[in-house]
């Protein structure tokens, strides 16, 4: 019977229809507005690719997207939320420090504020928690490596600027649970968990 033994959920139960789940960090802040100019800043460059923006409260660094076993502990996004709830991580730093060329969902190449590799092993850091929390609540291990980037728009004909600017320091001391509705271009938090201060 479902929910009668430990791993009682088959997965679906408790999932939106026709949305993805994933873990990430979202700017807000000074953050925000520096993110937000480097893409108005790359848009400009590209008029004639005729790009799509991600608008500002889409705009995040995904950290993990769970990966499903059949049995959970409690109905799908009852369980991402249970395994938010175990992660234990401290704030950290976090650099953007240049434009790169990546390829998005549907193979759409994307243009992307990649990190740097100093601070590049806090956010793996974190996805690792997060990983680990996830196995324990009846998700799939996920031992995958990250790039960390956040998307600015997306185009046919993706050209990387030569400049991005002055790097972006970005102080993170949350992360998010965020269900997406797909092809609708809404995001919706699901729930948010703060960073212990660093010590």
């Amino acid at each position: 019977m479902a929910g009668g033994d430990l791993f009682g959920w088959s997965g679906g139960e408790g999932m939106e229809p026709g949305c993805a789940y994933f873990f990430a960090l979202m700017p807000e802040g000074h953050a925000l507005q520096q993110i937000g100019e480097r893409r108005a800043h790359a848009v400009r460059a590209v008029q004639s690719a005729r790009p799509s923006p991600v608008e500002d409260h889409r705009l995040h660094l995904t950290i993990c997207t769970p990966k499903t076993l059949k049995r959970l502990r409690a109905p799908f996004e009852e369980s991402l939320k249970r395994a938010g709830d175990d992660v234990v991580a401290s704030t950290f730093g976090l650099r953007l420090d240049g434009f790169d060329r990546f390829t998005g969902g549907f193979d759409q190449s994307c243009l992307v504020l990649r990190s740097d590799e100093s601070t590049s092993a806090h956010v793996q850091n974190l996805k690792d928690a997060i990983g680990k929390a996830l196995f324990r609540h009846g998700f799939g291990w996920d031992s995958s490596a990250l790039a960390p980037h956040v998307t600015l728009y997306y185009a046919r004909d993706v050209e990387v600027p030569e400049s991005s600017g002055e790097p972006i320091d970005w102080h993170v001391d949350e992360f998010v649970l965020i269900r997406s509705h797909v092809g609708k271009h809404q995001h919706d938090v699901v729930k948010r968990w703060p960073l212990r201060a660093a010590a």
